[in-house]
């Protein structure tokens, strides 16, 4: 081979030791940046897995609360309608309260005119003495019909025993015997023939 062959062929070869140097430098860099990149992914999936289980934990946690919750809110739901329903009674009662309160706001009012009008009438002297004869003419109306009333009641047993009569008993001693405890005694005389 002459010396330019050589030199070319040693240019070749030192081109391909260069090439396949910077080839293997590539790779091996390659490589570690694969490794690292590896020894990252698998550092991440290791915390993504442990995110993971950190979430499951917390979604079991949330169900169990949410499960909590939902029968803490069916409680709170019954106890509202309970109140709601107490409420609406209490509402009622309340509105009959005001509707007795009127009435007798209303009675107090017409019980203070009554008093007003009675304490004027009473302030002045002949309202007064004109007062004072209405209640002795009521007191004699009342004592009259109750004498009336009396002496129809009398009349009317007077009436009653005269209607029954003394079913034949006599007066003895000027007292009639109806009632008495001795009881007359009656001969019945057989009739005697009359002497000639």
């Amino acid at each position: 081979m002459n010396p330019e062959g050589r030199v070319r062929v040693s240019w070749w070869l030192v081109g391909g030791l260069l090439v396949s140097a910077a080839v293997a430098t590539k790779l091996a860099v390659d490589k570690r940046a694969l490794k690292s990149a590896y020894t990252q992914a698998r550092a991440q999936i290791a915390q993504l897995q442990e995110e993971r289980t950190s979430l499951s934990q917390e979604l079991t946690t949330a169900e169990q609360t949410l499960d909590t919750q939902t029968g803490e809110l069916a409680a709170l739901e019954q106890e509202l309608s309970r109140i709601q329903s107490r409420l609406a009674l209490a509402d009622r009662e309340l509105a009959q309260l005001q509707q007795e309160n009127r009435t007798l706001n209303d009675q107090l009012a017409s019980a203070t005119a009554d008093k007003r009008a009675l304490e004027a009438r009473l302030s002045s002297l002949t309202e007064l003495k004109g007062a004072i004869r209405e209640v002795k003419a009521r007191l004699r109306r009342q004592r009259w019909e109750a004498w009336v009333a009396y002496v129809s009641a009398r009349r009317a047993e007077e009436q009653r025993r005269l209607a029954k009569g003394n079913r034949g008993y006599v007066i003895r001693n000027g007292v009639p015997t109806l009632g008495s405890p001795t009881k007359l005694q009656v001969r019945v005389l057989e009739p005697q023939e009359a002497s000639p």
